[in-house]
């Protein structure tokens, strides 16, 4: 996971007076919001064009080189915030890395949930005994097996050979639905951040430390999940406070871009850190949400 915690403005709110509708102050906020909203676009159109590009990491040194690229092009991105065009060259780069890495993602949700219903059409249900995920036929509940077992090494290879190598399209009706959803409820998500933001008068600037702490926190379980405890009700549990998590800060940052724009700020710098928080925010949020959908086994 990629947090958008990055360096924020302190910014106090002003109002928009005046009976001219072309004020100067509105063309500031125009500025601005044109400058954010144009660079998350593109950032995500870039992430969606590299995401169908790579389907797969195929050896360990493109995943470290997509990694190590996705954070020093964010970092050149924040630095080079202020200097135009090389920012949205820094940024462009960034986006491509994250698709190139959202790809992976995507196809590895999507096969796992294809498995989970084969598993279904094949008659395998599963249950939790002492912390462990055990699976058992619905005509043997006696003799149940572990994820690791050689039965189910055997249901997996079947799988393989059914699904995945010769049937491309079994379950891809049921898969694209998810994808569907996902994006639904991740546009959802933006709109009703949009609309809280720009019919209150709320400073959401407090939600700031919380979000920071709680995020951290996440991330954190995430790794000790991810290494350690290895458990599908964590990651769950995890992915469900991702999306409240990640919605919040949708409200946040929507809420100091209009702070930013309402006290005139209209620098690159101010447009592309914006963009590139409220564009992690949407990546992560549909991130969490897709994992939740795929994996309603």
């Amino acid at each position: 996971m990629i947090s958008s915690v990055g360096s924020e403005h302190c910014l106090d709110r002003a109002g928009v007076t005046g009976s001219n509708p072309v004020s100067p102050t509105s063309k500031m906020e125009n500025i601005l919001f044109v400058k954010t909203f144009s660079i998350v676009g593109g950032m995500l159109l870039i992430t969606t064009i590299f995401s169908r590009i790579n389907r797969d990491f195929e050896t360990w040194k493109e995943t470290y080189i997509t990694i190590v690229g996705t954070f020093l092009f964010l970092f050149l991105a924040w630095f080079y915030g202020d200097q135009f065009p090389i920012n949205i060259i820094m940024v462009g780069i960034f986006s491509g890395f994250m698709g190139w890495s959202l790809g992976p993602f995507i196809v590895k949700v999507g096969k796992n949930f294809r498995f989970k219903e084969y598993l279904k059409t094949i008659g395998v249900k599963k249950i939790e005994s002492e912390g462990k995920l055990l699976f058992y036929y619905e005509n043997d509940g006696l003799n149940p097996f572990e994820s690791d077992s050689d039965e189910m090494e055997k249901i997996k290879n079947k799988f393989n050979k059914e699904v995945i190598e010769k049937d491309h399209f079994t379950y891809s009706e049921k898969w694209r639905n998810i994808v569907f959803q996902a994006m639904a409820s991740t546009s959802m998500a933006i709109f009703l951040a949009l609309l809280i933001v720009s019919m209150t008068d709320i400073d959401f600037g407090f939600l700031g430390l919380f979000l920071f702490i709680a995020l951290t926190a996440l991330i954190i379980g995430e790794l000790l999940n991810y290494f350690i405890f290895k458990s599908t009700r964590y990651r769950r549990f995890f992915c469900y406070c991702g999306v409240i998590i990640f919605s919040l800060y949708l409200v946040y940052d929507f809420n100091r871009l209009e702070k930013a724009a309402a006290k005139g700020d209209e620098s690159w710098s101010t447009a592309v850190s914006l963009a590139i928080n409220i564009y992690l925010d949407i990546i992560n949020l549909f991130m969490d949400l897709l994992q939740l959908l795929g994996d309603s086994f």
